[in-house]
């Protein structure tokens, strides 16, 4: 009985804390319109410009990336768009088209049911969380992870017309299904993970370490060698539409002029970033993009390293840290501040490294993080580039 009202108790907090951030979303957004001048009238702009002048304050999350989304979700693939994977848009279109007799209000649909599907992922997965974080650790270092990454600066995209809530949901139901000896429903939620972003494929060595780490038998984890299962039925589609399996890569260039094709080793990432910073316009918004981008990628380096010291699981630290490098290979932070937010063993690590800070330090941390989520925020939903 003591048990079931924890749990109780611990949901409750975790939904207060899902409502007051959507809460400072909303008003965030409210701002936005009322005050922020748009960076494009005719680009990047969720619903198509004229739509999105139309009702900002819904098209508005579905900026840049989610303009995608809806385009697969609505159309299907079209050209180019190869580099957004398909769990995500399917979904959105499996349920709007139920609900739409004619276009514009598939359109409206989509928009609101992908937004719907991040906001509910994203709660579910603060409520998993909480639950893996607290075999571990007490409740008090599970409370603080979900509070730095929910106010994290770009912690809005969870609550966007993008992949990141599910994707995060999938990947903590896989873990935690690990931890609990449930092999199969952790095979299966990386499968779908693996067709939701290319990372899903990055939690089959991390369950192998995982499994390693309890002492399992080869035989009884069989099940995760369906993690990259989901990745390789969207490369095979790929193969037999556009005759490239690795569309998704070699797309990627495209949508993101700062990747390159190859390998480019991380300090000549982090040298390229100090020589932008000297060379970029102090007063253009994309200087404060850059200092976020070195700032996540310098930050999201060191912890996984600190939470071995920290005793956190290899197989998490393994995780988190193949999951910055990955992306930063193509000789770019660009995109790394959103990237980043799925890789939850990273927060629990700097959780555990504000936890050691002085009360004064850590409340200052906290109010400055808020004060970068609500301005990148208001960026975003104008059209300027935040990650």
């Amino acid at each position: 009985m003591t048990k079931h009202l924890s749990i109780r108790s611990s949901v409750f907090i975790i939904l207060l804390i899902f409502l007051l951030w959507r809460s400072l979303l909303i008003i965030a957004t409210l701002l936005s319109v009322k005050f922020i001048p748009l960076q494009y009238h005719d680009r990047f702009l969720g619903g198509g410009p004229i739509n999105y002048q139309i009702l900002p304050q819904l098209f508005s999350w579905a900026n840049f990336d989610g303009e995608h989304y809806l385009s697969i979700a609505i159309f299907g693939y079209k050209s180019l768009e190869q580099a957004f994977f398909p769990i995500f848009p399917f979904l959105i279109s499996f349920f709007a088209k139920l609900l739409s007799p004619d276009f514009l209000s598939l359109l409206i649909n989509s928009t609101i049911i992908g937004i719907l599907i991040s906001n509910i992922a994203f709660l579910f997965s603060l409520i998993f969380l909480w639950e893996l974080i607290r075999i571990d650790f007490p409740k008090r270092i599970a409370l603080l992870t979900i509070i730095t990454l929910i106010l994290f600066p770009t912690s809005f995209y969870f609550g966007a017309l993008y992949n990141e809530s599910l994707f995060l949901l999938l990947s903590i139901i896989s873990f935690l299904s690990a931890r609990k000896g449930k092999w199969f429903i952790a095979g299966v939620a990386g499968m779908i993970a693996s067709a939701t972003r290319v990372f899903g494929f990055l939690l089959l060595p991390a369950l192998i370490i995982e499994a390693y780490q309890q002492k399992i038998s080869p035989s009884k984890v069989l099940w995760i060698l369906l993690i990259p299962l989901g990745l390789g039925v969207y490369m095979w589609y790929l193969y037999l539409t556009v005759g490239d399996p690795l569309a998704f890569y070699h797309f990627q260039k495209l949508v993101g002029e700062q990747h390159q094709q190859g390998i480019i080793l991380l300090p000549q990432v982090y040298f390229r970033y100090f020589k932008m910073i000297l060379s970029v316009d102090k007063f253009s918004s994309l200087y404060q993009t850059i200092w976020l981008e070195l700032i996540v990628g310098l930050l999201f380096f060191i912890l996984p390293f600190y939470g071995y010291f920290k005793k956190i699981r290899l197989s998490y630290l393994f995780y988190a840290l193949a999951g910055f490098l990955l992306p930063s290979i193509q000789g770019s932070f660009s995109s790394l501040p959103r990237y980043v937010i799925v890789f939850f063993p990273a927060f629990l690590s700097l959780a555990l490294l504000i936890n050691n800070l002085p009360k004064f330090f850590r409340l200052t941390y906290l109010l400055i993080s808020t004060l970068f989520l609500i301005v990148e925020t208001a960026l975003f939903l104008r059209g300027y580039w935040v990650a």
